[in-house]
């Protein structure tokens, strides 16, 4: 698929900036308090984000956009189009207004799972509540990005949706870098503010919208402000709309939002921890899952509008054996050099052993929802792009329900250990059950999906995967004495790395990773064990291995000339 070798180059950049903004972020401000604050005041415009707009919209738009597209009606589209992107600037400009009025009461609600034993400081929440106010302004111009990203994707086009995301997070580097040290801001070199940081989030939203409205205005889309819910594809958006907003957030709160709300319970520096840990997950969720099922998404509903079900089925198959093959090792290396990839990215400045310790522990728990989570993503546009958004909605509400109530009950009995590793814990198991349930009743309703063959591919993949991690492990147990210096190998800790409620920040010291000895030692762990990896699935004959490289080797090979 080019566009998701387009997405998933894109992304790949976008995470490496991405990469770069994380660990500038917790080598200034730690895991501490107040990173933990600016963690907990994303919380909120997040939660509306997801609920109005993020995939969503796009999800519930795209079949009827894409239907209007393929019958040539195209002032329908657009009039669809229009009347979507205004509700949008309607609802998040409320949703901004309510953020900013009742900032203290939603926060406080927050308050509700703090620590027993050691309860937020009024400064801490004052930070939040501040933060919070300046952030969801962002939330006007991330739904419009949103929006034009869909209509791009309609028209086939993803190359802008996915560049403007390197403006973002460029913009938050600058923050980190520069305005948090200005005085504007209450900043100097010697002592960063964090609000510096908040403005260029804003900034950087701004930049997602303005980048791709003209580039949907020259594809031919046509946009006026109007509220037309007499429409019939204004009718049909919003009627596939609220279950599919239900379902799809309650994804991204299940992945996201949770864990760092129930963080909050073991202290806000766990937050942080939390956090950097549910980063390097999103790397390859994002890189592979996400970039196939975008790509894949129009396909798959224009195949259902015309009633290709044939077609429907083998492009699902496609997609999900993709997700397997690339998914399954990708969670292998995170859950195996944990602590060395953490120390790599993350390690250094305020962000030392205390914060990569916990980090990694609650990495090595989330690192096998990474399946669950991939394979989620395109069975549910799956079912979207049939219209059926009631079975995806239902499974969510009882994914985050059980999230939630397993989450807290682990929280308040010990976790046997696992202490703040609890909440990723919880998420993935909860994720990949989710998962299997929606995999089932989709079969039923497709009635098959090539069962079978995905089942061989998975245990294959499995087996492969399995012994990709053993080679991973003692290749760098052998090269950390020589490259990391310290001896900063793999680890397998338990009880959960201790981490304080409490945090200042002036009370950290900074520290220096010996960065290039740790890329070698986690870069040729990981060739060692992706050159097994590959080795295995050609000895087991997954087939495909082979359409991925012929997939990969096109793009370098020379293409005959018409004479």
């Amino acid at each position: 698929m080019m566009g998701a070798s387009i997405i998933s180059a894109g992304m790949l950049i976008s995470r490496f900036l991405g990469l770069i903004r994380e660990h500038m972020m917790l080598s200034v401000f730690g895991d501490s308090n107040i990173s933990g604050a600016y963690n907990l005041a994303f919380v909120v415009p997040d939660l509306f984000y997801n609920l109005l707009a993020g995939g969503a919209m796009s999800a519930a738009f795209i079949p009827v956009f894409t239907s209007y597209l393929s019958r040539d009606q195209h002032e329908e589209a657009h009039e669809t189009g229009s009347t979507i992107a205004t509700f949008l600037l309607v609802a998040m400009t409320v949703c901004v207004a309510i953020c900013i009025i009742f900032a203290p009461q939603l926060i406080g609600t927050l308050q509700l799972l703090q620590p027993p034993d050691h309860p937020l400081s009024q400064n801490d929440i004052k930070l939040t509540i501040s933060l919070m106010r300046i952030m969801c302004v962002m939330l006007i111009f991330t739904a419009q990005s949103g929006h034009f990203t869909g209509i791009l994707n309609s028209y086939k086009h993803f190359l802008t949706p996915v560049a403007v995301w390197l403006v973002y997070n460029a913009s938050i580097i600058l923050g980190i870098g520069v305005f948090s040290k200005m005085a504007i801001f209450g900043g100097s070199p010697q002592n960063p503010n964090i609000h510096g940081v908040a403005y260029s989030v804003v900034l950087g939203a701004i930049m997602l919208a303005l980048i791709q409205y003209p580039v949907a205005l020259k594809f031919g889309f046509k946009l006026k402000f109007a509220l037309n819910f007499a429409h019939e594809g204004v009718r049909k958006v919003l009627a596939l709309f609220l279950p599919v907003m239900v379902s799809l957030a309650l994804s991204q709160i299940n992945l996201l939002l949770l864990p760092l709300i129930l963080g909050v319970h073991f202290g806000l520096p766990a937050v942080t921890d939390i956090r950097a840990a549910n980063r390097l997950v999103l790397l390859p969720l994002g890189l592979f899952a996400i970039a196939i099922s975008t790509a894949a998404f129009p396909k798959l509903a224009e195949q259902a509008a015309w009633g290709e079900h044939s077609a429907f089925r083998t492009t699902f198959a496609k997609a999900m054996k993709l997700i397997m093959l690339l998914s399954i090792p990708s969670a292998m290396i995170l859950f195996v050099l944990a602590e060395p990839i953490t120390y790599l990215l993350w390690g250094g400045g305020k962000f030392g052993k205390q914060g990569v310790e916990a980090a990694s522990f609650v990495l090595m728990l989330f690192a096998w929802g990474l399946l669950g989570l991939g394979m989620m993503q395109i069975i549910n546009r799956a079912f979207y792009a049939m219209h059926d958004t009631i079975t995806p909605t239902i499974v969510g509400v009882g994914m985050v329900v059980c999230n939630f109530s397993l989450s807290l009950y682990l929280a308040y009995h010990g976790a046997g250990g696992m202490d703040y590793g609890s909440v990723a814990f919880s998420t993935t198991l909860t994720t990949t059950v989710a998962t299997v349930i929606l995999a089932v009743l989709l079969r039923r309703r497709m009635a098959g999906f090539e069962g079978r063959s995905m089942l061989f591919t998975l245990l294959k993949t499995l087996a492969a995967a399995a012994v990709m991690g053993v080679v991973c492990y003692f290749v760098a147990v052998l090269l950390a004495p020589m490259f990391s210096g310290t001896k900063l190998g793999p680890a397998f800790r338990w009880p959960a790395p201790f981490v304080p409620k409490e945090v200042d920040i002036t009370k950290l010291a900074n520290i220096r990773v010996p960065r290039l000895r740790m890329l070698i030692e986690v870069g040729m762990s990981m060739f060692a064990g992706m050159l097994v990896y590959l080795g295995m699935l050609k000895a087991l004959k997954v087939p495909e291995l082979t359409t991925l490289t012929e997939r990969f080797a096109g793009k370098f090979r020379k293409r005959p000339t018409n004479v």
